[in-house]
């Protein structure tokens, strides 16, 4: 009975053992290598020094969306096209300033902002609530998931 118990113990403490050689040896706590990644961190969590051009964007089409969905739920239809317009022109400036960590997530969001914008303009073109109703929300979803995915860095 004690054979099998001092196999097992004796096969733990052998990887045991080789995990330990293997941390130390790739730059775990005792090796060299691990105060030349501690300067890594550092420059990765720099603040972006767009975030408040950005944020002030952001405010600004948040206030004209509060804008159009007043429109489309009253019905007023024609000035729609004007404050969308604008949001495109927002966009294409917010455009030139994506996070570090995910410039190029940020611009496939941009460019789907402006196709649904242009939605947006054709629905309300059409006189009909309904159709700009859902282009808005449309606008909305993709705004959602850029907010969701662009504003935090991945997990390290």
């Amino acid at each position: 009975m004690k054979r099998p118990f001092n196999r097992i113990m004796t096969s733990a403490l052998a990887c045991f053992l080789i995990a330990g050689w293997a941390v130390a040896g790739c730059g775990g706590e005792d090796g060299g290598e691990s105060q030349g990644h501690g300067a890594e961190p550092a420059e990765v969590e720099a603040p972006d020094p767009n975030t408040e051009a950005r944020q002030e964007h952001m405010r600004e089409i948040a206030r004209l969306c509060e804008g159009i969905a007043r429109a489309v739920e009253e019905g007023s239809l024609g000035t729609i096209g004007a404050d969308v317009t604008s949001l495109k022109e927002i966009m294409e400036v917010v455009s030139t300033m994506p996070p570090r960590y995910d410039s190029s997530r940020y611009g496939f969001y941009a460019s789907d902002f402006q196709i649904r914008a242009e939605t947006l303009i054709a629905a309300a073109e059409t006189g009909s609530a309904i159709e700009a109703d859902s282009a808005l929300q449309d606008l909305d979803i993709t705004c959602g998931v850029c907010h969701y995915n662009c504003q935090y860095p991945p997990d390290p």
